[in-house]
């Protein structure tokens, strides 16, 4: 490991940390009510029912959790792998709204702010925080994030009443 990269691992996370949380809550807004909101437009596509108080219950303990990894991250170099692992996830769900979105050529809420606050905003906290960590734990906070979203999709296709049917599943059978 060279000087210069031991030294930027003493760097302190910055304000910018707090980007994360707020990238969240803006995005849960426009799932919520974009177009007819992100659960309107999973129960016309698959079935999925989702009421907005249970959505937005749920999304309020992502953002506390993001919230606490910010805080965290700032305070001590043990936590910055969980502003890694955050940023990750939320780069990886803008890319996911942007490829559901072109797969079904239907609005899918969430994607406006997928497209310009998450995978930029999640790009450029990875991009921040690679030099503040071991290469090692920088690569496992990524696959860590990367499991966290795979996880969550996994159980949302899952959820009771789920089939690959409904208005939008045509799109995404055809050849």
């Amino acid at each position: 490991m060279s000087h210069s990269n031991s030294q930027h691992r003493n760097e302190l996370v910055g304000m910018w940390a707090w980007f994360l949380p707020a990238a969240y809550v803006s995005h849960v807004a426009e799932e919520a009510f974009g177009g007819h909101g992100l659960m309107e437009w999973m129960a016309a596509g698959g079935g999925v029912r989702l009421s907005l108080a249970e959505f937005i219950g749920v999304n309020l303990v992502g953002a506390g959790i993001l919230c606490l990894a910010a805080w965290a991250a700032r305070k001590s170099k043990v936590w910055r792998w969980l502003l890694v692992s955050g940023a990750t996830i939320i780069f990886v769900n803008g890319i996911w709204h942007i490829a559901v979105c072109v797969m079904t050529r239907s609005y899918v809420p969430g994607v406006w702010t997928g497209l310009f606050l998450y995978v930029p905003v999640g790009g450029i906290l990875l991009f921040r925080l690679r030099r503040l960590m071991s290469p090692w734990l920088f690569a496992s906070a990524i696959a860590i994030g990367i499991m966290i979203h795979g996880v969550t999709i996994w159980l949302v296709l899952r959820m009771p009443g789920f089939q690959l049917g409904g208005a939008h599943a045509s799109v995404l059978t055809r050849r």
